[in-house]
C-alpha cells in the first residue's frame, strides 16, 4: 500500500441524506483507505469542522445556498456523475420514440439526470421531469428513475430503475490530483472502476477501455482536464506534461524531454528556483495567457521525490465567476436594435452608425435631449457586441450624491467609512468586467469623479475607496448626456482629456420634433404594447404631429399610456395633460389601410391622392418609393404610371410636402405633409403652395 502521511478529510453535501449517503459510500469503497469522507444533507450541513475539501452534489445547491456557508480557502468541487454500464444498457434498450417521466425527489435532480442522459447520447427517447411538487404532469404511462420508483404517479404502469448515479472518473481524478494521491494503488482502482461505468464522454470511454498500463490511463485522463498539469522528479526533470500544458507553453512533449521544469519556465521569464516550495493560486503570465499556478510537493517517507504544478487558465475562472455574477445581479441588456421603432431616414442612419459601433470596443458617447432613447441605444449596442454574453451595468450619474456614486462605481474596502459593509463591496466597474458599463448623465459628475474615471479609461484599473490595491478591469464604456459637453469643456466644467476619451465614437440622437414622421408609428406602437385600440388615435393624430414634444419619445409614450388607460374614442387632444393644441388643427379622419372614398373620385394625377398613399405607407412603417406607390395605387383600383408618379412626386417636393432621398431612403412626409393628410380630405388637391389643411 502507498504510504500516507495523515488522511485528508472530505465533506460531501447533497440535497438529501439519502443522496449524500449514496455518494459517500461510493467514495469510501473506492478511496476510503486514503481519504476520510463525511456525508451531509443540505439542511444538516453546519460547517463546524475543518475539511480539506468540500464536494457538492450539484451546481444548483452551491449557487443557491452553500457559497457563503463554506469557509474561505476551502477547496470546492462540483461532483460530476454518470451511470453504471449495466444501467446504461437498460436506457439504450428502450424503444426509439418512447415517452417517459424522469422520476426524482427534486426538480433539479430530475432535470440534471435528463441532462446526463442527453450528454451520454440517449437522444432516442423523450424525457419529462417528474417530482412530488409538480403541477402539470403529462399522461405518460412509462417512467425511468435513479432509484426513486416509489414516487412515480399512479398512471405509470412501467418503471425502469437505472439505480443511483455514480461518480464520474474526471471528479475522482480531480480529488486525487488535489491531494497528490495519483500513485500506483489509486491508478489501479481508477482503471478497474472505469470499466464498470459510462464516462461523460463516449470518446473518453473508448480511450479508457484501451488503457492497460496505469501510466497511460493517467496520461489520457489528465489530457481531458482543462488545467495544465506538469509533474517532475527530484532532479527537476519533467515526467508528465499534459495537452493543456503543451498549449500554454506552445511546445510538445518531445521538446520537454530535453528540458527541466526550471528551464521550461525560464523560457517564459519565470523563476522557479526553489523546487521544494509549495504555493497556491499564484498569478503567472505564460505567453499570452494569465494562469493561476499551484505547486504541490511529493514526499515519500519524509523525503522530497518530486512535485506537481497545476496551471489553471485565469480566464476560465473569471468567466465562471462572471456568469454567476451576471445571473445573480441581473446585469443584462434588455433591448436590441430590433426594439427601435422608426421610419425616419435620419433616425435609420443613426441606427446604422450604432450598429457599426457595436462591433468595436471603443468608448461611445451618446448625445441627445432627455427622452430620446439614449439608454435604449446603449442596450442595443451592447447586445450586438462581442461582449453580449457578459454583464451590462447601467448607472445614472445624476441620481446619486458624489460620495455615494464614487463608492458605487469603484467599490470600497471594509472599514473605508462609517457604515461600510463588512468585507467591503465590489464596484460597478468591477461587476461589469468583460462587459459594458453605461454611464448616463455623464455631464453631471464632479471634477473629482471625472479624474478617477479618466484613470479607469486610461489604465484599465480600479482603486476601491479606502483600498491600496489596483484591480485590472476590462470594461467597455458607453456614456450619455443631454448637456453640451463642448461648452462645458470650454468653461472648465468638464475635463477636456476625459471628454476626448469618451467621444472616440459619438452618436447624436435627433429629438422627436425633428423626425415627426415617427410620431404616428410610435403612437400606434405604444398603444399596441398596452393592448389598446389604435383607432383611439382618430381624433388625436393631427395634434400629436403638431406638438413639439420637448420630452421627446418619453413624453409621447406617457401620453399614449394616458390614452390607453382612458380608452375613450371621443378623447380629444385637449384632454391629454400637457399637450399643446393648435386651434387650427382639424379633426383627423379614421386611420385605416384604405384610401378615403372621396380620393377615388379625384383624377389619377391628383397630388392629394398620392400624398395619402405616402402617408399610409409611412404610418405603417413601410417604404414609399415610386414603384411601390404605383403598386399601392393599383391595389386600390387606380391605374397610374411610374412616369406620372415621378412628376407628381417632384411637384410635391417643390411645394414642401415631402422629402425625397436617394437609395433606399424613399419618400418621407414633411411636417406640413403630415398635417395635410391629417386634415380636411374633402379638398380636391394640394392647392399649389397653400396651407397645411388646418
Amino acid at each position: 500500500m502507498f504510504p500516507i502521511k495523515g488522511k485528508k478529510k472530505v465533506a460531501i453535501i447533497a440535497g438529501s441524506s439519502k443522496t449524500a449517503a449514496a455518494i459517500t459510500n461510493q467514495l469510501v469503497v473506492l478511496f476510503g483507505a486514503f481519504i476520510d469522507f463525511y456525508g451531509f444533507s443540505q439542511k444538516s450541513w453546519n460547517n463546524d469542522s475543518d475539511y480539506d475539501m468540500v464536494l457538492i452534489s450539484t451546481q444548483t445547491i452551491f449557487t443557491r445556498e452553500l457559497a457563503p456557508k463554506i469557509k474561505p480557502g476551502t477547496v470546492i468541487l462540483i461532483i460530476r456523475r454518470t451511470l453504471l454500464r449495466t444501467s446504461w444498457e437498460k436506457v439504450m434498450s428502450i424503444p426509439v420514440g418512447t415517452k417517459l417521466l424522469m422520476v426524482n425527489d427534486e426538480k433539479d435532480s430530475a432535470e440534471e439526470t435528463i441532462a446526463l442522459l442527453r450528454e451520454l447520447g440517449a437522444g432516442h427517447i423523450e424525457l419529462v421531469p417528474y417530482y412530488p411538487e409538480i403541477q402539470d404532469c403529462p399522461p405518460y404511462t412509462s417512467a425511468i428513475t435513479p432509484g426513486e420508483g416509489q414516487l412515480a404517479p399512479d398512471i405509470v404502469k412501467r418503471v425502469i430503475d437505472i439505480g443511483e448515479r455514480v461518480i464520474d472518473v474526471s471528479t475522482l481524478v480531480d480529488i486525487l490530483t488535489q491531494f497528490n494521491l495519483l500513485h500506483s494503488d489509486a491508478r489501479d482502482i481508477l482503471s478497474v472502476y472505469s470499466e464498470s461505468i459510462i464516462t461523460r464522454s463516449q470518446g473518453i470511454q473508448m480511450t479508457m477501455r484501451g488503457l492497460i498500463h496505469a501510466k497511460l490511463l493517467l496520461q489520457q485522463t489528465l489530457d481531458m482536464v482543462q488545467d495544465g498539469v506538469i509533474a517532475y522528479d527530484l532532479n527537476g526533470k519533467i515526467t508528465f506534461f499534459n495537452t493543456a500544458a503543451q498549449a500554454l507553453f506552445e511546445c510538445t512533449v518531445q521538446e520537454t524531454n530535453q528540458l527541466s521544469v526550471k528551464s521550461l519556465f525560464e523560457r517564459v521569464r519565470i523563476d522557479l528556483d526553489v523546487m521544494t516550495e509549495e504555493f497556491n493560486d499564484s498569478l503567472f503570465q505564460i505567453k499570452k495567457h494569465k494562469v493561476l499556478a499551484s505547486r504541490q510537493v511529493i514526499e515519500e517517507n519524509g523525503h522530497f521525490t518530486g512535485g506537481v504544478l497545476t496551471l489553471k487558465a485565469a480566464r476560465h475562472v473569471e468567466e465562471q465567476e462572471l456568469k454567476l455574477r451576471l445571473h445573480s445581479k441581473g446585469y443584462q441588456a434588455k433591448f436590441s436594435f430590433a426594439d427601435l421603432v422608426t421610419t425616419s431616414i435620419r433616425m435609420k442612419r443613426v441606427v446604422e452608425q450604432a450598429e457599426k459601433m457595436a462591433s468595436s470596443d471603443l468608448a461611445v458617447l451618446i448625445l441627445g435631449e432627455s427622452g430620446t432613447g439614449k439608454e435604449l441605444f446603449a442596450h442595443a449596442i451592447h447586445q450586438a457586441s462581442t461582449r453580449s454574453s457578459f454583464p451590462f451595468v447601467a448607472v445614472n450619474c445624476s441620481s446619486l450624491p458624489d460620495n455615494l456614486l464614487e463608492s458605487e462605481l469603484f467599490g470600497y474596502e471594509e472599514g473605508a467609512f462609517t457604515g461600510a459593509r463588512k468585507g467591503g463591496k465590489p464596484g460597478l466597474f468591477e461587476q461589469a468586467h468583460k462587459g459594458t458599463i453605461f454611464l448616463d448623465e455623464i455631464g453631471d459628475i464632479s471634477p473629482n469623479l471625472q479624474s478617477r474615471l479618466l484613470r479607469v479609461l486610461q489604465q484599465k484599473e480600479v482603486l476601491k475607496v479606502g483600498g491600496t490595491r489596483l484591480l485590472p478591469v476590462d470594461v467597455r464604456v458607453i456614456a450619455a448626456t443631454n448637456r453640451d459637453l463642448t461648452r462645458m469643456v470650454n468653461e472648465g466644467a468638464f475635463r477636456a482629456d476625459l471628454y476626448y476619451r469618451l467621444k472616440v465614437l459619438q452618436l447624436l440622437i435627433p429629438p422627436l420634433r425633428e423626425r415627426k414622421e415617427d410620431i404616428p408609428l410610435l403612437s400606434a406602437h405604444f398603444l399596441r404594447r398596452r393592448g389598446a385600440d389604435e383607432k383611439l388615435l382618430v381624433t388625436l393624430l393631427a395634434s400629436l404631429v403638431k406638438h413639439d414634444w420637448h420630452g421627446n419619445v418619453r413624453e409621447l409614450e406617457n401620453a399614449m399610456e394616458y390614452v390607453a388607460f382612458m380608452n375613450d374614442h371621443n378623447l380629444s387632444a385637449n384632454d391629454i395633460p400637457g399637450l399643446e393644441v393648435d386651434p387650427g388643427v382639424e379633426k383627423v379622419l379614421v386611420q385605416s389601410n384604405e384610401i378615403p372614398p372621396q380620393l377615388y373620385r379625384a383624377a389619377p394625377n391628383n397630388e392629394r391622392f398620392l400624398l395619402n398613399l405616402i402617408y399610409l405607407a409611412k404610418t405603417s412603417g413601410k417604404n414609399a418609393g415610386r414603384r411601390s406607390l404605383v403598386d399601392q395605387a393599383r391595389q386600390n383600383g387606380v391605374v397610374i404610371h411610374e412616369t406620372e408618379v415621378r412628376k407628381i412626386v417632384e411637384k410635391l417636393r417643390t411645394e414642401g410636402w415631402i422629402e425625397v432621398s436617394t437609395g433606399r431612403g424613399g419618400i418621407t412626409l414633411t411636417e406640413s405633409g403630415y398635417l395635410l393628410c391629417c386634415g380636411n380630405t374633402e379638398t380636391g388637391g394640394t392647392g399649389g403652395t397653400g396651407g397645411t389643411g388646418g
